[in-house]
């Protein structure tokens, strides 16, 4: 009598890919009509197959033979019957070799009936124990990134570090050609280029690489792999994500960089503003007197004197800002509150230059300690860069996201603009580094110390088509 074991396979396909991830074994999931539907890396690893090259693809095409699916089932549970031990099964790779393994295929029986076929030796790597423990610590290590490519580009191996910091999945890119993983990143930006497998070698390489929702900074190292007689069989590239280190430093040196600026300013603000309040007093008495005896032209003159007074004003209290901490208090700042009052700012910028604004995060914002006045300064600085970016048309999309690793939210500010050119983006929060004409260089670096203040970070990434800045706080 046949023994149906059922199978829940109910839910995503994201938590049946996790299930089929655990087990120890290589397992392939067919659907009633003998197409996959599902496989684990391990069986991806073994044949040498690509994900995409085996979904809705005859099973056959791994398990060599004739029949239906059903069949193939039946004539499984047959052998089982008169062995009473796991049926050895030939298995075919990517190259046409074959192979034997055990084998058990579970049936779950519904109106989508669904056989999930097991090859338990290929679960079971054979010699080296030594280099197999250290490939599967390196698969987990959460400090060293990993990559091993064919002499082909494809990717034959990577861990969860590099998975996180491409922003991948395992099972989609196994196998797969760099050319394809990498279709819509330029060959210069590529964390991992061909150049690679010509013998170019990277030691300690400083670099940064961003996905969609952070930017890392990475210390990389790159190889080539050779065999016997010295042919290239593939290549390497290991590399050390130096992220919370990098800010480590960059915060000791904009420290030390704002602590001389500090001194400057306290010397020089008085100097500077006891003059410029003693000419914009004459100023305004001679715009008075011109008006009053139709000096009309004149006037005009005075006006504009009084304008650039102003932005000298307004230059010396980002200054000042800069150099030493206002009287701020801080208290509890509803960011829901924050951004109702901020947006309609926003979105009038926008219309004035064609720019859509778009908001995703209406009424679901938690709580911060801070100052609701700087953080409006900060949010619609940023803001109004990414318009002026953008010329006359594109989008500016607030959203937002939690990390849950470091208990922060983050407001992400992306505009569809050009980008920000890799030789410039690391120089944006500079005091007095400005690529606006009429730009003081001080907006973003006063914007990232009001955030420092609150126990903050801004981040941006920029890959040539749009940039994204990060604006992550502590949150109650």
């Amino acid at each position: 009598m046949e023994a149906a074991y059922s199978l829940q396979l109910l839910g995503s396909p994201k938590r049946l890919q996790q299930y089929m991830r655990q087990l120890p074994n290589a397992v392939l999931l067919v659907d009633r009509t003998g197409m996959i539907v599902e496989v684990n890396e391990i069986l991806l690893r073994a044949t040498g197959f690509a994900r995409e090259e085996l979904i809705g693809r005859p099973f056959r095409l791994i398990v060599p033979g004739k029949g239906t699916i059903r069949q193939f089932y039946e004539q499984m549970l047959e052998k089982e019957e008169q062995n009473s031990l796991p049926v050895e099964l030939e298995w075919r790779n990517k190259q046409g070799k074959s192979g034997t393994s055990s084998a058990m295929v579970l049936v779950q029986e519904s109106e989508d009936t669904l056989y999930m076929v097991h090859l338990f030796q290929l679960g079971r790597e054979q010699g080296y124990p030594l280099a197999q423990r250290f490939f599967q610590r390196l698969g987990n290590d959460n400090s060293l990134g990993f990559i091993m490519i064919d002499a082909k580009g494809d990717i034959v191996e990577i861990n969860q570090l590099a998975c996180r910091v491409l922003g991948v999945e395992k099972i989609t890119v196994l196998n797969r050609n760099l050319d394809d993983v990498f279709a819509r990143v330029p060959e210069s930006h590529r964390l991992i280029q061909r150049d690679l497998l010509t013998g170019v070698k990277q030691q300690n390489n400083a670099m940064y690489w961003s996905n969609n929702n952070q930017r890392f900074e990475l210390l990389v190292d790159s190889g080539t792999l050779q065999d016997a007689s010295g042919q290239t069989v593939g290549g390497y590239i290991l590399f050390k994500d130096i992220t919370n280190l990098r800010s480590i430093e960059q915060k000791i040196e904009r420290n030390e960089r704002l602590a001389m600026i500090g001194q400057i300013a306290a010397g020089t603000a008085h100097e500077i503003r006891n003059p410029l309040t003693s000419i914009k007093g004459f100023l305004q008495m001679f715009s008075q007197l011109f008006e009053d005896i139709g000096m009309a032209r004149e006037k005009s003159y005075t006006e504009i004197m009084l304008t650039e007074i102003n932005r000298i004003n307004s230059l010396v209290n980002e200054f000042l800002l800069l150099s030493k901490p206002r009287d701020v208090q801080y208290s509890m700042v509803d960011l829901n509150t924050v951004f109702e009052e901020l947006l309609p700012i926003v979105e009038s910028q926008g219309l004035l230059h064609g720019i859509d604004v778009k908001y995703s995060s209406r009424g679901v914002l938690p709580t911060v300690v801070g100052d609701a006045e700087l953080l409006k300064q900060v949010f619609l600085n940023i803001c109004k860069n990414g318009i002026e970016a953008m010329g006359n048309e594109g989008t500016i999309h607030i959203s937002h996201h939690f990390e849950t690793d470091s208990n922060r939210l983050s407001i992400d500010i992306h505009d569809s603009g050009p980008g920000i050119p890799p030789y410039v983006i690391d120089k944006i929060f500079d005091p007095f580094y400005t690529t606006k004409e009429e730009g003081t260089g001080l907006g973003l670096a006063v914007c990232q110390k009001i955030i420092h203040d609150i126990g903050g970070q801004i981040r941006v990434s920029s890959k040539g088509y749009g940039t994204t800045f990060h604006i992550l706080l502590p949150y109650m």
